[in-house]
Protein backbone atom coordinates (compact mmCIF):
# COMPACT_ATOMS: atom_id res chain seq x y z
CA UNK A 1 0.00 0.00 0.00
CA UNK A 2 1.50 3.16 -0.95
CA UNK A 3 2.13 5.51 1.75
CA UNK A 4 0.51 8.19 2.23
CA UNK A 5 3.26 10.53 2.31
CA UNK A 6 3.81 9.41 -1.45
CA UNK A 7 2.36 12.55 -4.18
CA UNK A 8 1.93 15.67 -1.93
CA UNK A 9 2.31 18.47 -4.07
CA UNK A 10 5.17 20.35 -3.43
CA UNK A 11 5.02 24.19 -2.38
CA UNK A 12 7.20 27.33 -2.14
CA UNK A 13 5.85 30.12 -0.24
CA UNK A 14 7.87 33.38 -0.16
CA UNK A 15 6.98 34.74 3.64
CA UNK A 16 7.29 38.36 4.52
CA UNK A 17 6.88 38.49 8.53
CA UNK A 18 4.38 40.44 9.89
CA UNK A 19 2.72 41.59 12.70
CA UNK A 20 0.38 39.95 14.55
CA UNK A 21 -2.71 41.05 12.81
CA UNK A 22 -1.17 40.18 9.39
CA UNK A 23 -0.41 44.00 8.76
CA UNK A 24 2.89 44.96 6.43
CA UNK A 25 5.74 45.61 8.77
CA UNK A 26 8.49 48.27 6.90
CA UNK A 27 11.50 47.41 5.57
CA UNK A 28 10.92 43.07 6.73
CA UNK A 29 12.83 40.88 4.61
CA UNK A 30 11.40 38.36 2.34
CA UNK A 31 12.34 34.56 2.92
CA UNK A 32 11.20 31.61 1.55
CA UNK A 33 9.77 29.16 2.95
CA UNK A 34 9.30 25.15 1.36
CA UNK A 35 6.70 22.43 2.07
CA UNK A 36 7.07 19.36 0.51
CA UNK A 37 5.92 15.91 2.93
CA UNK A 38 4.47 17.62 5.18
CA UNK A 39 0.83 16.81 6.45
CA UNK A 40 -2.46 18.78 4.70
CA UNK A 41 -5.77 19.00 5.17
CA UNK A 42 -7.91 19.79 2.12
CA UNK A 43 -7.35 20.29 -1.77
CA UNK A 44 -3.77 20.75 -3.29
CA UNK A 45 -5.26 23.66 -5.46
CA UNK A 46 -7.03 25.63 -2.80
CA UNK A 47 -6.56 29.17 -3.94
CA UNK A 48 -4.99 30.31 0.33
CA UNK A 49 -2.85 27.70 2.36
CA UNK A 50 -2.26 28.01 5.37
CA UNK A 51 0.89 26.67 6.77
CA UNK A 52 0.82 26.31 10.74
CA UNK A 53 4.19 25.67 12.70
CA UNK A 54 2.79 24.55 16.50
CA UNK A 55 3.93 22.86 19.29
CA UNK A 56 1.89 19.46 20.33
CA UNK A 57 2.20 20.74 24.11
CA UNK A 58 1.37 24.51 23.50
CA UNK A 59 -1.61 25.62 25.19
CA UNK A 60 -2.31 28.13 22.71
CA UNK A 61 -1.79 25.48 20.10
CA UNK A 62 -4.55 23.49 21.80
CA UNK A 63 -6.67 26.78 21.91
CA UNK A 64 -6.31 27.18 18.14
CA UNK A 65 -7.11 23.40 17.36
CA UNK A 66 -10.47 23.74 19.85
CA UNK A 67 -11.84 27.41 19.15
CA UNK A 68 -11.07 28.24 15.52
CA UNK A 69 -9.71 25.23 13.85
CA UNK A 70 -13.14 23.48 13.31
CA UNK A 71 -14.28 26.82 11.68
CA UNK A 72 -12.00 26.98 9.48
CA UNK A 73 -12.20 23.67 8.39
CA UNK A 74 -16.11 23.98 7.90
CA UNK A 75 -16.55 27.39 6.50
CA UNK A 76 -12.92 27.04 3.88
CA UNK A 77 -11.40 23.27 3.82
CA UNK A 78 -14.45 21.98 3.70
CA UNK A 79 -15.64 24.13 0.85
CA UNK A 80 -12.02 23.89 -1.30
CA UNK A 81 -10.50 27.01 -0.37
CA UNK A 82 -7.99 27.35 2.11
CA UNK A 83 -5.62 24.55 2.16
CA UNK A 84 -3.56 23.90 5.57
CA UNK A 85 -0.32 22.21 6.07
CA UNK A 86 0.75 21.56 9.44
CA UNK A 87 3.96 21.62 10.48
CA UNK A 88 6.27 20.95 13.21
CA UNK A 89 8.14 23.57 15.76
CA UNK A 90 8.26 21.46 18.86
CA UNK A 91 9.79 24.11 22.14
CA UNK A 92 11.25 21.12 23.71
CA UNK A 93 12.89 23.52 26.50
CA UNK A 94 9.29 24.28 27.91
CA UNK A 95 7.39 21.15 26.60
CA UNK A 96 9.33 17.99 27.31
CA UNK A 97 7.09 15.66 25.34
CA UNK A 98 6.87 17.97 22.54
CA UNK A 99 9.53 16.59 19.99
CA UNK A 100 8.11 12.80 20.32
CA UNK A 101 4.59 13.64 20.16
CA UNK A 102 5.62 14.98 16.70
CA UNK A 103 7.61 12.19 15.64
CA UNK A 104 4.66 9.82 16.78
CA UNK A 105 2.19 12.07 14.47
CA UNK A 106 4.53 11.34 11.94
CA UNK A 107 4.55 7.64 12.23
CA UNK A 108 0.86 8.02 12.68
CA UNK A 109 0.71 9.20 9.18
CA UNK A 110 2.48 6.22 8.07
CA UNK A 111 -0.60 4.46 8.47
CA UNK A 112 -3.04 7.30 7.26
CA UNK A 113 -4.13 8.80 10.52
CA UNK A 114 -2.13 11.91 11.13
CA UNK A 115 -5.45 13.69 11.89
CA UNK A 116 -6.79 11.62 13.81
CA UNK A 117 -4.04 11.27 15.99
CA UNK A 118 -3.60 15.15 15.77
CA UNK A 119 -7.08 15.10 17.44
CA UNK A 120 -6.60 12.53 19.92
CA UNK A 121 -3.62 14.15 21.31
CA UNK A 122 -4.81 17.80 21.69
CA UNK A 123 -7.93 16.39 22.83
CA UNK A 124 -6.44 13.63 25.75
CA UNK A 125 -4.76 17.39 26.82
CA UNK A 126 -8.01 19.30 26.84
CA UNK A 127 -9.25 16.34 29.23
CA UNK A 128 -6.63 16.98 31.97
CA UNK A 129 -6.32 20.92 31.73
CA UNK A 130 -5.82 24.26 30.25
CA UNK A 131 -2.25 25.13 30.83
CA UNK A 132 0.73 22.53 30.03
CA UNK A 133 0.02 19.16 30.11
CA UNK A 134 2.19 16.42 31.02
CA UNK A 135 2.31 12.73 29.85
CA UNK A 136 4.63 9.78 29.20
CA UNK A 137 5.72 8.05 25.50
CA UNK A 138 3.01 5.40 26.64
CA UNK A 139 0.21 7.04 27.04
CA UNK A 140 0.85 8.27 23.16
CA UNK A 141 1.20 4.59 22.33
CA UNK A 142 -2.04 3.79 24.44
CA UNK A 143 -4.19 6.87 22.52
CA UNK A 144 -2.89 5.37 18.86
CA UNK A 145 -4.09 2.38 19.71
CA UNK A 146 -7.68 3.78 20.73
CA UNK A 147 -7.95 5.09 17.43
CA UNK A 148 -7.26 1.99 15.90
CA UNK A 149 -3.47 2.41 14.66
CA UNK A 150 -1.05 -1.29 13.98
CA UNK A 151 0.16 -0.56 17.26
CA UNK A 152 3.26 -3.08 16.80
CA UNK A 153 4.87 -0.61 13.93
CA UNK A 154 3.69 2.38 15.45
CA UNK A 155 5.89 1.49 18.40
CA UNK A 156 8.44 0.77 16.47
CA UNK A 157 8.45 4.09 14.60
CA UNK A 158 8.36 5.99 17.99
CA UNK A 159 10.52 3.95 19.56
CA UNK A 160 13.37 4.28 16.79
CA UNK A 161 12.24 8.17 16.50
CA UNK A 162 12.28 7.35 12.65
CA UNK A 163 11.23 10.66 12.19
CA UNK A 164 13.43 12.62 14.15
CA UNK A 165 15.07 14.64 11.95
CA UNK A 166 11.86 15.25 9.71
CA UNK A 167 10.72 17.18 13.12
CA UNK A 168 14.04 18.92 13.34
CA UNK A 169 14.04 19.96 10.30
CA UNK A 170 10.42 21.59 10.45
CA UNK A 171 12.00 23.08 13.34
CA UNK A 172 14.71 24.36 11.64
CA UNK A 173 12.69 26.23 8.65
CA UNK A 174 10.75 27.93 10.97
CA UNK A 175 13.74 29.20 13.21
CA UNK A 176 15.23 30.44 9.58
CA UNK A 177 12.04 32.66 8.83
CA UNK A 178 11.93 33.97 12.84
CA UNK A 179 9.70 31.79 14.72
CA UNK A 180 10.25 31.35 18.08
CA UNK A 181 7.27 30.32 19.95
CA UNK A 182 3.94 28.56 18.54
CA UNK A 183 1.41 28.90 17.32
CA UNK A 184 2.75 30.55 13.90
CA UNK A 185 0.32 30.96 10.97
CA UNK A 186 1.45 31.79 7.60
CA UNK A 187 -1.63 32.71 5.15
CA UNK A 188 -0.15 32.86 1.82
CA UNK A 189 2.64 34.36 3.11
CA UNK A 190 1.31 36.55 5.50
CA UNK A 191 1.76 36.16 9.45
CA UNK A 192 -1.03 35.47 12.21
CA UNK A 193 0.99 34.92 15.60
CA UNK A 194 -1.09 33.53 18.40
CA UNK A 195 -4.30 31.95 18.88
CA UNK A 196 -6.05 34.62 16.85
CA UNK A 197 -10.29 34.69 16.84
CA UNK A 198 -11.31 33.55 13.82
CA UNK A 199 -12.19 36.61 12.55
CA UNK A 200 -8.22 37.47 12.54
CA UNK A 201 -8.26 34.63 10.14
CA UNK A 202 -10.99 35.13 8.46
CA UNK A 203 -10.05 38.47 7.22
CA UNK A 204 -6.64 37.80 5.84
CA UNK A 205 -8.13 34.76 3.77
CA UNK A 206 -11.42 36.64 2.33
CA UNK A 207 -8.32 39.25 1.43
CA UNK A 208 -6.44 36.74 -0.52
CA UNK A 209 -9.40 34.76 -1.79
CA UNK A 210 -9.95 38.36 -3.62
CA UNK A 211 -6.90 38.51 -4.96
Amino acid sequence: IPSPRMGRARLVLLVGLLTITATPAPGVAQKFIGVDDDPQMGPANAKVTIIEFADYQCPNCRAFWRETLPRIKKEYVDTGKVRIVFRDFPIQEIHPEATITAIAAECAEDQGKYFEFHDKVYREQDRRGRDVVRYRVNDLKRWAMEIGLEIASFNECVDSERYKDEVARDFKNGADVGINGTPIFFINGRMIAGAQPFANFQRVIEEELKK
